[in-house]
């Protein structure tokens, strides 16, 4: 496990330095932000409630950092945090943790922390104040078929560097130029896979492909897709993310420990 983590932390640092080389202090390398990021991480992950075995990683990460170095970091990088959340998606799919939504990721001024270092606080969103994610009664029927939950701000995240947002009912994914995903990988088909909305749900469906397509390492025909997912089409990574997910888990009321 160890060695795994350790290559973890050497991928996501060479995604980091790759896009911010130059924007790193002297006070603050990548490998920096990187270790404690992946070590918040691991070390909040939680199982899943009511019997669910999956291990789910924090979604939110709260990076102290002296007011200063915060300062500089953010006028070199406005969109820092947002590509870093981005890395923590990858990190997280690649560790076979699952995501209950869109992780956040802050840079937060703080006097007591010296220059030369950093603090990461991780935290489940959907446990905070004593809530957990409840799954909706099912609602009336939604063209002849009943609708569970309404996912919020679907999107895609591809091989941790890209986002596409899911907006339309049908979305065709390949290497051809009339898909709206395409994808340069010469494993993957033309026309590789399709995602449908149903119901307020997105489905992937393989779409006869050489290589196939699979969720989660299991190969798929159709598939509902939740939060978390892990879609891989050739060496394509897709993992699927909603800002807010009504996950399958059901909980009485318990506060988040941490």
């Amino acid at each position: 496990m160890n060695n795994h983590l350790a290559r973890l932390e050497a991928r996501l640092e060479r995604l980091i330095e790759s896009v911010f080389a130059h924007f790193f202090s002297q006070s603050i390398r990548a490998q920096d932000i990187v270790l404690h990021l992946s070590r918040a991480m691991t070390g909040s992950v939680q199982i899943g409630l009511n019997g669910d075995p999956r291990l789910y990683a924090p979604d939110r990460y709260r990076i102290s950092l002296h007011p200063d170095v915060q300062k500089e970091l953010l006028s070199r990088a406005p969109d820092l945090e947002y590509i870093l959340s981005r890395h923590v998606v990858a990190l997280a799919s690649e560790a076979g943790y699952r995501l209950r939504t869109v992780p956040t990721v802050h840079l937060i001024p703080d006097e007591t922390v010296p220059a030369t270092d950093i603090k990461v606080k991780a935290e489940h969103q959907s446990l905070l104040n004593g809530r957990t994610a409840k799954l909706d009664p099912i609602s009336p029927l939604h063209n002849g078929e009943a609708v569970l939950r309404i996912a919020q701000n679907p999107q895609l995240v591809i091989n941790g560097e890209s986002t596409f947002y899911l907006t339309e009912d049908i979305i065709n994914v390949g290497r051809s130029r009339d898909n709206q995903i395409i994808l340069d990988d010469p494993r993957i088909s033309r026309h590789h896979a399709q995602l449908r909305r149903r119901a307020g749900v997105y489905w992937v469906f393989d779409m006869s492909s050489q290589s196939g397509t699979f969720v989660n390492d299991v190969a798929v025909r159709e598939h509902a897709l939740s939060a978390g997912d892990v879609i891989r089409l050739g060496k394509t990574q897709l993992v699927y993310l909603e800002d807010n997910i009504l996950d399958q888990e059901t909980s009485e009321t318990a506060p988040f420990a941490g």
